[in-house]
């Protein structure tokens, strides 16, 4: 339920051991990557991009995440895991003095879910399917509790700024939140999309990609100045709609072939189930 709280389901003792374990193997792959090449040995780049007042993305171990400075505090998308986590942290200090307050996951696979311990004063917010996988963490990654979840949207207020959380339904997993700042035209989604490349197979194994060309359909209907994805460090909404066009050409493609193919083999296709986007708007057929 909405502003619900939920007590860990696994011994807080086997989990902290696990997420030791989990900073452990971070930083003994990322020593070893270092010892590799020298370069790495610096430490890793991170990127500070400012996309309005207060409002930033932070990109570092091939992730980007949403830092909103409020009056009181901060509110951050996907730690991703406990280094990456601590990277965060000290980049936001640069930033302003106030604590990380709010940490909002796009969704539940394990690299994104991972490091909000860091962060020992903020309130985890999450759709509500994310509960569903907090038995399922055998490496002790996800948060000890969601302290907010919620069904179908959600408004957060930090400081001025007015942040939406919506849920369209599944895409790459099934517990998605799609982040939205209305006032300054910003989304942040999830793994539905790369920069100018396709998703490897090994990677969409929970992926429902009609659910994300639907979202991704809805999403370009938006007024937007900058789309985050997790997975990029470029804002331009222009790969966002540029993966919707994908999504719509392949559809375009394949489906004809498919009912052509199934022809009295199947029982009719339903074309409501495929055609209607979120919010009950038809999608591009």
């Amino acid at each position: 339920m909405p502003g619900a709280c939920h007590p860990a389901h696994q011994p807080a003792q086997w989990k902290n051991k696990m997420k030791k374990l989990s900073t452990l193997l971070a930083a003994g792959i990322l020593a070893l990557v270092g010892s590799t090449i020298p370069v790495l040995a610096e430490g890793p780049k991170i990127e500070t991009q400012k996309l309005g007042e207060n409002i930033y993305a932070i990109s570092a171990l091939h992730y980007t995440s949403l830092a909103v400075i409020g009056d009181k505090g901060v509110l951050i998308t996907d730690t991703a895991n406990p280094y990456r986590a601590s990277l965060l942290a000290k980049e936001i200090s640069k930033l302003t003095d106030l604590p990380v307050t709010k940490i909002v996951m796009t969704h539940e696979h394990y690299d994104h879910v991972g490091g909000t311990e860091v962060f020992a004063k903020a309130d985890v917010i999450a759709h509500e399917n994310f509960e569903m996988f907090m038995d399922q963490d055998p490496l002790g990654l996800l948060p000890d509790q969601i302290d907010v979840t919620f069904e179908e949207k959600l408004t957060l207020k930090v400081g001025e700024t007015k942040v939406e959380l919506s849920h369209f339904g599944p895409a790459d997993g099934t517990a998605v939140a799609v982040v939205h700042l209305p006032k300054e035209g910003i989304v942040v989604t999830s793994d539905m999309y790369l920069e100018n490349a396709l998703t490897p197979g090994w990677a969409l194994t929970d992926s429902n990609l009609l659910g994300s060309r639907q979202i991704l359909n809805e999403l370009a209907s938006w007024d937007l100045n900058h789309a985050i994805n997790t997975h990029s460090n470029n804002t331009d909404p222009a790969l966002l709609k540029a993966s919707a066009q994908f999504y719509n050409d392949l559809y375009d493609a394949v489906f004809p072939e498919m009912q052509r193919l199934a022809k009295g083999r199947l029982p009719p296709v339903d074309q409501t189930c495929l055609t209607n986007a979120p919010g009950g708007q038809p999608a591009r057929l």
